[in-house]
């Protein structure tokens, strides 16, 4: 039968199937209760070639054919107690991986699920990181394990710095390309950054601090990733800062739910302005997925567009969102990278937070977005091929 990519990697076996007037229960081994699937999720969710193409792996079943009254006529196991078959009682037949069937409920990871080989870490003051994760340019550009071992390094921590990396423009994007096409913004495909420019009216072309905050909260698909590349530094100050929002909202969560529901709840609108360009997008700072996870944090005030709310719930937002900055400002929860030439950071701008402490002298940056897509589908193959 086709496997899905979206069976996990380890083979999982059934235990019993028991059928009900509504559908299937399962039992996986080594699980003690079982799992009840509809009929009609069955059939839907066929993975043989007359549900599921082979070839492009979209769904052939006709969902909205599915008769009412489905029923199974017959079911049984195969190899080796992983694959399930259906008879249907309007004369077709189905076929699911347990894989699937467990991945589903939980029991193991779904293929498009992000699992790093090492556990994901949050750090802040209460859990500080011990090191900053590094990785060799050279190791990225040569082997498909090096390339793995910066995407995890991102996965798990947030960010990854590169060690030799040569400072040229075309180094830069060979990089960029070793992760996927890079995202197109405003600002180009590929940017320079430094103050001695004047292409766009944003706070980054300047030599102040920069608060810790987000890109593109005022597009839609804000950038899943970020790059610099630091072409040149001659100068004082300038550190690069990084701060896990994402520990900063389990912490908010655990310490003040009220704050934490005001910010997942709360929609704050993003802009960016300049002649001939006006973009708008708006979302909560805090954006979970359907099981109430939480995804993608963002935070910028300074690209944050006129908004209004009733007087209570401004009182509620503005204390949830001050809490946040309050949090985001504390220089105990930062980790501070003194990007030099030979040196490039990539970061999750959906986790992460960035900044930069104000400097005097010349520095210079090459850099690129990537788009979460790109990034999640670069590291998903290369967890199941490396």
């Amino acid at each position: 039968m086709n496997q899905n990519p979206s069976s996990a990697s380890k083979m999982v076996t059934i235990k019993t199937i028991s059928p009900s007037a509504t559908g299937l229960n399962i039992t996986f081994d080594g699980a003690h209760e079982p799992a009840s699937f509809t009929w009609f999720w069955l059939r839907d969710h066929g993975q043989d070639e007359e549900s599921l193409d082979p070839v492009t792996l979209q769904r052939r079943v006709d969902t909205f054919a599915i008769p009412g009254d489905l029923a199974a006529t017959e079911t049984g196991l195969s190899h080796k107690q992983s694959v399930l078959n259906i008879q249907w009682n309007d004369g077709s037949s189905s076929t699911l991986s347990a894989n699937l069937l467990a991945g589903i409920r939980g029991a193991v990871p779904l293929g498009h699920e992000l699992v790093p080989a090492r556990p994901v870490v949050h750090w802040d003051q209460h859990a500080p990181l011990k090191d900053i994760p590094t990785v060799n340019h050279q190791d990225v550009m040569s082997s498909d394990s090096g390339l793995l071992g910066l995407l995890e390094n991102i996965a798990i921590y947030g960010f990854s710095v590169l060690e030799e990396v040569p400072s040229s423009d075309e180094a830069t994007e060979a990089l960029a390309a070793r992760i996927g096409p890079t995202q197109e913004t405003l600002f180009g495909r590929m940017w320079h950054l430094s103050a001695e420019q004047a292409d766009h009216g944003d706070t980054a072309y300047t030599t102040q601090f920069l608060e810790p905050h987000t890109d593109g909260s005022y597009y839609h698909d804000a950038a899943g990733l970020q790059m610099f590349n630091c072409q040149v530094f001659d100068g004082k100050g300038g550190e690069s800062v990084q701060v896990d929002a994402f520990a900063i909202a389990e912490c908010i969560r655990q310490d003040d739910p009220e704050a934490y529901a005001t910010l997942c709840n709360t929609i704050v609108p993003g802009h960016y302005l300049e002649p001939g360009v006006h973009v708008r997008a708006e979302r909560p700072t805090f954006r979970l997925d359907a099981a109430g996870e939480l995804v993608q944090v963002t935070f910028n005030n300074y690209d944050r567009a006129p908004m209004q709310l009733e007087p209570e719930v401004e009182k509620r937002f503005f204390r949830a969102y001050g809490l946040f900055h309050e949090h985001a400002n504390d220089q105990r929860n930062w980790a501070k990278v003194p990007l030099r030439p030979g040196m490039a950071l990539i970061f999750d701008n959906w986790r992460n937070l960035h900044g930069r402490m104000g400097y005097v002298g010349k520095r210079k940056f090459y850099g690129c977005y990537h788009s979460r897509a790109v990034f999640e589908s670069r590291l998903r193959v290369l967890q199941t091929t490396v």
